[in-house]
């Protein structure tokens, strides 16, 4: 169980404030920077899916051997941001 280091109260995982004294805790600072992660990974992946789908069907662009590779590990990366993003909630 987590505590205030103020005034001893009782505080969640979550909160990024104490409700009795008003106290900044930063707890809640750990569930936005996974959130941030989780968010620009997301992006990133994205976007080198699209640069493999334009490698794939055009000449344009990086060359597919850069592309599949970088796409399948963004992949991963995702995949683990996301589970991080889960157990923090």
């Amino acid at each position: 169980m987590l505590r205030c280091a103020s005034c001893n109260g009782i505080l969640t995982k979550t909160e990024a404030v104490c409700y009795s004294c008003g106290e900044k805790t930063g707890l809640g600072l750990e569930n936005r920077k996974s959130a941030g992660f989780y968010t620009v990974a997301s992006i990133v992946f994205y976007i080198s899916l699209a640069m493999t789908g334009l490698a794939i069907f055009t000449k344009y662009g990086p060359p597919l051997a850069v592309c599949g590779p970088v796409t399948v590990v963004l992949l991963f990366v995702k995949s683990s941001a996301d589970q991080l993003k889960k157990n923090q909630t």
